[in-house]
């Protein structure tokens, strides 16, 4: 009996110290939470179109002092880069922005990458 009369008390305790710490959640944006749900909004009441997305595949995986990037390219010269830690783990293939650039070559992502580390 002394150990359920216990165990009563411990859970009434924890349950009046989880209510009165927790706080109201604000979806501001200097919280964090409301990052891309204004965008959402417009997007579902028709004030913006949804962003044509492509297939990008992975071109190239380059590392360089602990540091890897990861070049992707698609569609029309649609081309994008993810950096990370050395040895993470890139994906094959991706959905993307559709975003054709003639200008920007993966070489271009590669020569930036290593002049930014060192």
């Amino acid at each position: 009996m002394r150990f359920f009369g216990k165990c009563l008390i411990l859970y009434a305790v924890m349950t009046a110290s989880m209510t009165t710490v927790s706080a109201p959640a604000y979806a501001d944006n200097a919280s964090g939470l409301g990052l891309g749900f204004k965008q959402m909004q417009k997007l579902w009441n028709g004030l913006v179109e949804k962003p044509r997305m492509t297939t990008c595949r992975l071109a190239t995986r380059q590392t360089y002092r602990k540091k890897q990037i990861c070049v992707y390219a698609g569609a029309n010269f649609t081309s994008i880069a993810i950096y990370n830690d050395a040895g993470a783990f890139c994906a094959g293939e991706m959905q993307c922005k559709y975003r054709p650039n003639r200008d920007k070559r993966i070489s271009d992502y590669v020569v930036a990458f290593r002049n930014s580390q060192k």
